[in-house]
């Protein structure tokens, strides 16, 4: 009899088991496929998302080598996911580099431990640079000259962990370093535009290490016009079909697939919009109009949102603004996406893109409205 109760109690505490297993992996299918979830973590301080100086936590990556480990920050604290963005938690840095709620100051190499810059505020060194995945930070990064804008726009050789190039906050000016941010110099040579201000300068992917290392996208707020360059900086050219494309105050994302390039903008002559190029910058044409700062994809669809550096802002503003096409993202084939969580109120700083092996991954940073996750379905 005793033995007969045994067999039955460890039927039950294998059907318990099996039930508990299915519930969580129902539960986490619910949350994960085509809706986008809350990830703010309770731990971040609220007084980064509220009042007029609540721009959020910061610009938003993914480790190159590690998809599953995202970062966060720049703006006071670095936070660190391992599961793709779903948790976080704040890297115990010593020191923890400043307050900076500008565009993109936080940059992440793949290498092993990860290495992380962080602009500084003022001062000849302009980065905090960490070796250890942001555990320890030493400020680092001279410029030829004395220069008093903070670094904006830090973005690392996809093929290279010690190439780097740099927009300047308020500045006319665009900066690289070939030996991991310890010394910078300028690259806005020949045909750079005047009038812009806050650039931000992106790698292309040629295919080939030695031409990406040299091939940059670049595009200013307020005036003058985004610009290529294939030789390092030495020269610029205004692409055919974007002349004078600026992108919104705080913000802006350059998208590659293959050989085409996505980017939003503003342009007067055309109007405000995504603009693509299928030969990998060299002509553009404006695919949807509206709104829209950050374009990203998978290889099943092109995402674009709006917003800009706009501490508290949302629907009074004119809210995210989502709209999506199924790739190759050609023009009529937008639709705006009015379907959103009622909290996600004012789009992204940056999102970043990753996967776990079976599913696509965005996470946006979306200025004040918090951190927010989207498994594609």
């Amino acid at each position: 009899m005793a033995s007969y109760q045994f067999a039955r109690l460890n039927q039950w505490l294998v059907i318990l088991f099996i039930c508990f297993v299915v519930t969580a992996c129902q539960g986490k299918s619910q949350t994960a496929r085509g809706v986008w979830e809350n990830v703010t973590s309770p731990e971040m301080p609220a007084s980064l998302f509220k009042g007029l100086d609540g721009f959020g936590v910061g610009n938003i990556v993914v480790d190159p080598a590690r998809p599953s480990d995202l970062y966060a920050g720049g703006y006071g604290s670095i936070w660190k996911s391992t599961d793709y963005g779903k948790t976080w938690a704040e890297l115990p840095s010593r020191p923890n580099p400043p307050y900076l709620p500008l565009g993109h100051v936080l940059a992440i190499a793949g290498t092993t431990p990860a290495t992380l810059w962080v602009a500084n505020v003022r001062g000849a060194q302009k980065v905090f640079k960490s070796i250890d995945g942001g555990l320890t930070f030493r400020l680092t990064g001279l410029l030829p000259e004395n220069y008093d804008s903070s670094f904006y726009s830090i973005v690392v050789d996809p093929h290279d962990p010690s190439h780097l190039i740099t927009g300047f906050h308020e500045a006319d000016r665009l900066a690289e370093s070939t030996d991991g941010g310890e010394t910078w110099r300028f690259v806005s040579g020949t045909g750079w535009p005047s009038g812009g201000v806050s650039w931000f300068p992106f790698f292309v992917e040629t295919g080939e290490a030695a031409t990406t290392r040299k091939t940059w996208f670049a595009i200013p707020q307020g005036s003058g016009s985004a610009v290529m360059t294939s030789d390092g900086g030495a020269t610029w050219t205004e692409p055919k079909g974007i002349e004078g494309l600026t992108h919104p105050h705080g913000g802006t994302q350059l998208y590659q697939v293959g050989q085409t390039l996505f980017i939003g903008g503003w342009r007067p002559s055309t109007g405000n919009g995504v603009y693509r190029s299928v030969d990998l910058g060299a002509n553009w044409t404006r695919v949807t109009d509206g709104d829209a700062a950050i374009v990203w994809g998978s290889e099943k669809t092109v995402y674009a949102m709006w917003g800009w550096a706009c501490a508290s802002c949302g629907m009074n503003e004119g809210g995210p603004k989502l709209q999506t096409a199924p790739q190759p993202g050609d023009p009529g084939t937008w639709t705006k996406q009015t379907a959103l969580p009622a909290g996600l109120v004012w789009g992204p700083n940056s999102v970043a893109v990753t996967s776990d092996g079976t599913h696509n991954i965005f996470v946006g940073s979306m200025w004040a409205t918090g951190l927010w996750r989207y498994f594609e379905p």
